[in-house]
């Protein structure tokens, strides 16, 4: 027999690793008081298991009422024996009843420690039930309430002198029998419809690092995987803008007023050429005079009557000076007057003549000019790009780097060196981008790592991260080729068949020991359902397995 003497801090594995290594087939375990690892029920019964599993004959000597009381619903074996030491030697916990017993002199001569083979042989040693006086420990006062009899009503009605009829129908056996029916419908459901079981089981996972490259294509519909190819679309959105800006120079100028007339000809349907040069007079007596040589088209007769033609000219003031900027105005031609065409050929303004100038004025600089387009050109680039990325659909992805955006014209009311307060810089901006499904992209990269994991795993679709890096983009061809940094988790499979028929009908402690068994397991839940099942059913049926990868 191999005696073994617990700490109070035992831990169940430790106890259950005593037993494995024990060299004899009878195993005692001596438990002190409070060891926390043996107050339970399930754990005494793993005990009891693996000692019958290596072939032990376990015993257990305690002063702990509730271990004795525990061990006896688990099936162990308690012994009433004393285990003689030297007493200066027991440790605190040992001491009979837990207590600590006043110190008695040592024995003069020093004298080796002795068993319990040493005072009697292991065949003469007897075995027998705790009994209850022989392990001091506190009383327990248990009052027993006084069972009161109920006393039967005395009958006071007399007996009938005739027999009575027998009616098996009765009213309280109606009742008695459908509460025993109910009773044993309620036994039938609470033991073969209710019971339920949940288990959840969370897979042992690894992780999956790896980079690949990916073409996004306007060209094609489809995903190509054998040159991890895309299907992509290109969008286009171009926006023109004006704002006005005040001049800031100033310079000494002689500067002629400008402006556009319509011409008209009333005179006859052949046509009629006004050389460069040639004079307009307006109402104000103001002269002007034709920029460029010009034809103006012969009138149109209809039934007799003339409908006069007519063209756009520019013409400029004949002298400098702001008395010229006059506003709309009717022109006569001098050269023609004294002959018919001087009514017939004559001119209307359809701006006001603008840029006379004489002296000190206010001008727009080159520094105006660039400074105010740069600042239109970055305000309306912010719009355009905002009212580009709202154009995208929200299934695709547009990146950065697969987007431009840039200014493909501008202009400037006035020059550099042009008179005037203020002037207007209008600008316009174009975005173009390619943008593509993300979808395409995952389900790409889920086809490349199914090739790369072993086919006792599965990849988690949901740990999935995509990072794109080294983008290069050909809006011309509508390409993007980009490489791809793919982060992932892949999961051990479990067959969850095979666990339920391993399942069915096992208690919680068996449940335990076969999860924990599974390789491919990183750790279960289990739930009963309602509170009062201690077992998986054994109809499969009734047993639901759930794959959480979160627990």
């Amino acid at each position: 027999m191999e005696n073994f003497y617990l700490e109070v801090s035992e831990e169940l594995f430790s106890i259950l690793d005593k037993i494995k290594k024990s060299h004899d087939d009878d195993v005692t375990l001596v438990v002190p008081r409070g060891l926390s690892a043996l107050r339970s029920i399930i754990n005494l019964r793993i005990l009891k298991e693996e000692a019958i599993s290596s072939g032990k004959d376990l015993s257990i000597v305690t002063g702990d009422t509730l271990i004795k009381k525990l061990a006896q619903q688990a099936g162990l074996r308690i012994l009433d024996r004393e285990i003689r030491e030297k007493k200066d030697d027991w440790p605190e916990q040992l001491k009979e009843g837990g207590e600590i017993r006043p110190q008695v002199k040592a024995e003069p001569e020093i004298k080796k420690r002795r068993i319990i083979s040493d005072i009697v042989k292991p065949s003469e040693v007897k075995e027998k039930e705790i009994e209850p006086e022989k392990i001091p420990e506190r009383e327990e006062v248990i009052k027993e309430e006084p069972i009161i009899e109920e006393e039967s009503e005395p009958s006071f009605v007399k007996a009938p002198k005739t027999r009575p009829s027998f009616k098996f129908f009765t009213k309280k056996r109606l009742i008695t029998s459908g509460i025993i029916v109910c009773l044993i419908v309620l036994i039938f459901i609470s033991i073969f419809v209710l019971p339920r079981a949940q288990v959840s089981i969370n897979p042992k996972k690894e992780a999956i690092r790896f980079e690949t490259e990916i073409t996004a294509n306007k060209n094609i519909n489809s995903i190509n995987f054998a040159d991890s190819s895309i299907p992509a679309q290109i969008f286009q959105l171009e926006t023109e803008d004006s704002k006005k800006f005040p001049t800031t120079g100033e310079k000494d100028i002689e500067e002629k007023a400008k402006g556009t007339i319509v011409v008209y000809n009333q005179y006859s349907s052949s046509d009629q050429a006004l050389v460069k040069t040639t004079r307009f007079l307006s109402e104000q007596g103001k002269l002007f005079r034709l920029i460029e040589t010009t034809v103006i088209p012969g009138a149109t007769i209809e039934e007799g009557e003339i409908l006069p033609s007519s063209k756009e000219v520019e013409v400029v003031a004949d002298e400098p000076g702001e008395a010229y900027n006059i506003g709309l105005s009717e022109f006569t031609i001098p050269g023609f007057e004294g002959t018919p065409k001087y009514t017939s050929f004559y001119g209307k303004s359809i701006e006001p003549m603008t840029g006379g100038a004489k002296g000190r004025m206010r001008v727009a600089t080159q520094e105006d000019i660039e400074g105010a387009l740069e600042i239109v050109s970055l305000e309306l680039r912010n719009k355009v790009q905002e009212q580009f990325n709202k154009k995208i659909p929200d299934e695709l992805k547009l990146l950065k780097e697969t987007q431009s955006l840039e200014v493909v014209d501008s202009s400037s009311s006035l020059k550099a060196d042009e008179p005037g307060k203020d002037f207007v810089v209008t600008v316009k901006v174009k975005a173009r981008g390619l943008a593509f499904k993300e979808e395409d992209i995952l389900n790409l990269v889920e086809k490349n790592i199914g090739d790369k994991i072993s086919k006792n795993k599965v990849l988690l679709p949901s740990t999935i991260k995509v990072s794109y890096l080294d983008t290069e983009l050909n809006l011309d061809e509508g390409k993007a080729n980009f490489s791809c940094q793919i982060k992932a988790e892949s999961a051990w499979r479990v067959d969850e068949s095979q666990i339920k028929n391993n399942l069915a009908g096992k208690g919680e402690i068996e449940v335990r020991k076969y999860l924990s068994s599974l390789s491919e397991i990183e750790g279960a839940k289990v739930i009963f359902w309602p509170f009062w099942v201690k077992k998986i059913p054994k109809n499969k049926d009734k047993i639901k397995i759930i794959i959480d990868t979160e627990l």
